[in-house]
């Protein structure tokens, strides 16, 4: 089953983030580029290929070359022919083949249906809200672990009074909220606020405030309840930063010296003596950005942070840094025992676009859970869902609680009058308890189901939630042609396995005469290195190794015997140490014996090797020299089954031209073509 997506995904690299791309229809997307027996290639067919492979999301055809634009095409032509030959032998009506496209048509439907009900709208609305950001100022009175919400709503609507008669927000914060580190402030938070930064609840009434605006009403969140003031609501932008870090090292100079030596250096720069460039370099201790001339990699959001770490500034320095305008250089900011000076070398208005994957995947891991349940029992209501509760219950009733859906015969007891009794309602359409009893058994997704209350109705929920999925979906072809487009490459992927299968892969056997003139005829390089035939006791102590090379020295054991005996490398006694022919240009045993200059017959004394010490033999030297043709085939063999691929490819595609003749519309492609 998965194996069909990853073929289909490869094919032409199909991807659910085309779903955000709202592209407008290309006014040559009807051309024909060629006809391939009976099917017209469309410009838009061809278009749509060409940015999905490697990933051309944002290049179209018509950028390329006429050249180009039919070295691609006759790529797609090839694809096509053999989709055809697929359906002409009637694969689109096997069963099997069937199922496969039904089940990843349900797969990509769901996905499909709720990026576009729920994520594509969110994210549409977020990038336009992230093009603000704002100050804030909080009030919190936290509900705690005793979930006591009556005493907390009593708090923040004491709160709320005393700002209706006009105290000040800072007074009141510092009064009544409950977060420690805000209240202290007057409620100020530290950062900029943007969103998808805080709950969501928040964002909603930050948003809906003006400068100065407080919300009348206390917002009510998971927390507790709060009071918001916007305090200031700006534009985002991008700053492009130059950083110089000041570091005092081990106070060799006095702070008010430290302070003196930052404002000279400002000076400097900005009297035009030295460039900050060669500042950085010289006085920066921050080894990221000094070697650059102080360029801080990335771009800098006072509530994103840098859009590659998302590394945020204290909130003096971020003070002082907007101050600026581009090109002008900040006064020292002092912070964490570090002078810091800034230069803005740009700013930029906010790329919300390139801010759009971030977007997504806070949607996906916050909130796209919990919104698509919602729509899920908006549909469920739209589709008349009824339950019966009483059904459910008699149903419960007749079975063993304590056990599961895998216990053999668990609906034995269930009796034929409780069975017939109608259970929940969708769309008009009964599903009785029989149906239900038969679903649970059959379905591999309610397996080992509890047959207590809580189980059963977590059954049917699963059961109901995929019915309205199907039913919700059941349209989308005729709704997005893009999905359409979709399902139709699945399918077509399908198909190709299928057919390329039987025509290539089944086929694919070493042909050891094809090899055979490969070897003879290649350029590629089949040198066998020189070759160290080695044996070696090994040890993990070193006055082991000592003790027993003595012993090989005065003759009072052979090398074989004392390998046999001693060596601590696992597996290699019954062989006497030996380990055969090592390549030098790989082997780290064969380069110690070619680095001690040992020759056949010679033994080396303990060498350090692997966290050990060995004692290396040389048995035989091999020069280098050509491979025979019996050793070259491990290194031929993937030349050879391309060979092959690329032979029984061209022999069937050649075929398929003159069962489905190709015609290549070169008229029309000099139309499109960039000149």
């Amino acid at each position: 089953m998965k194996q069909w997506i990853i073929v289909a995904i490869l094919l032409f690299g199909i991807s659910f983030v085309s779903f955000a791309q709202k592209k407008k229809p290309a006014d040559n997307s009807n051309i024909v580029l060629a006809t391939v027996g009976k099917e017209n290639i469309t410009y838009k067919q061809v278009e749509r290929a060409f940015q999905k492979n490697m990933n051309r999301k944002h290049q179209k055809l018509t950028d390329l070359s006429k050249d180009s634009i039919i070295d691609f095409l006759n790529l797609y032509v090839n694809y096509r022919l053999k989709v055809q030959d697929a359906i002409a032998r009637g694969f689109d009506k096997d069963s099997a083949v069937i199922d496969d496209i039904s089940q990843n048509r349900k797969l990509l439907a769901e996905s499909f249906f709720f990026e576009k009900k729920l994520t594509e709208p969110t994210l549409e609305r977020w990038q336009k809200m992230r093009e603000k950001e704002y100050k804030v100022a909080i009030i919190i009175a936290f509900v705690g672990a005793s979930n006591d919400t009556a005493a907390a709503f009593e708090k923040i609507k004491n709160a709320l009074n005393e700002l209706q008669q006009g105290v000040p927000f800072e007074e009141v914060a510092k009064k009544y909220s409950d977060d420690p580190e805000t209240s202290r402030n007057g409620g100020v938070v530290r950062s900029y606020i943007t969103v998808g930064r805080v709950n969501r609840i928040l964002e909603e009434e930050i948003y809906k405030l003006k400068k100065g605006e407080y919300t009348k009403q206390p917002v009510r969140t998971n927390f507790g309840y709060f009071l918001i003031k916007a305090l200031d609501e700006s534009p985002r932008n991008y700053l492009k930063l130059r950083s110089i870090v000041l570091e005092n090292k081990n106070n060799k100079i006095s702070d008010e010296e430290f302070r003196q030596k930052a404002d000279s250096l400002v000076q400097v720069m900005r009297q035009g003596k030295a460039s900050f460039d060669a500042i950085a370099k010289e006085h920066s201790i921050d080894t990221r950005t000094a070697p650059q001339g102080g360029a801080v990699d990335g771009y800098y959001s006072r509530s994103t942070g840098l859009n590659n770490t998302q590394e945020t500034y204290i909130p003096e320095i971020e003070e002082a840094i907007y101050k600026l305008k581009a090109g002008e250089i900040s006064n020292p900011v002092f912070a964490q025992n570090y002078y810091h000076i800034f230069k803005v070398d740009s700013i930029l208005p906010v790329n919300t676009a390139a801010e759009l994957d971030e977007l997504r995947a806070t949607y996906k891991r916050l909130y796209f859970s919990e919104d698509k349940m919602k729509y899920i029992e908006k549909l469920e209501n739209e589709y008349g869902f009824r339950m019966n509760d009483q059904a459910l219950d008699a149903l419960v009733n007749q079975l063993d609680t304590t056990k599961t859906s895998l216990e053999q015969g668990w609906d034995a007891s269930v009796t034929e009058s409780v069975k017939q009794q109608n259970l929940f309602t969708l769309r008009g359409e009964s599903t009785t308890v029989g149906k239900f009893v038969d679903e649970v058994s059959k379905s591999k997704d309610l397996r080992g189901t509890p047959l207590n209350r809580d189980g059963l109705s977590s059954a049917i929920k699963k059961i109901v939630e995929s019915r309205v999925v199907d039913y919700a979906t059941s349209n989308l072809e005729k709704e997005y042609e893009e999905f359409h487009d979709l399902v139709k490459e699945f399918r077509d992927g399908i198909l190709l396995f299928k057919v390329e299968a039987l025509e290539v892969w089944d086929k694919m056997k070493f042909d050891s005469v094809l090899a055979r003139v490969y070897y003879d005829t290649t350029s590629m390089d089949l040198t066998r290195p020189v070759m160290y035939d080695i044996s070696e006791i090994y040890f993990l102590q070193k006055a082991d190794a000592d003790s027993v090379y003595k012993q090989i020295s005065s003759g009072a054991i052979s090398f074989d015997e004392a390998a046999n005996k001693h060596t601590q490398r696992i597996g290699m006694r019954a062989k006497n140490g030996h380990h055969g022919l090592l390549p030098l240009d790989r082997n780290q045993l064969a380069k110690l014996a070619s680095e001690k200059k040992l020759r056949p017959g010679d033994m080396s004394e303990p060498v350090a090797y692997e966290q050990g010490y060995s004692i290396i033999k040389v048995n035989a030297i091999e020069d280098a020299r050509k491979k025979s043709f019996e050793e070259a085939i491990p290194d031929i063999a993937p030349k050879i089954q391309d060979l092959i691929q690329k032979r029984l490819t061209e022999e069937w595609l050649n075929r398929l031209r003159k069962q489905f003749p190709v015609k290549i519309e070169t008229k029309n492609i000099s139309q499109i073509a960039n000149k």
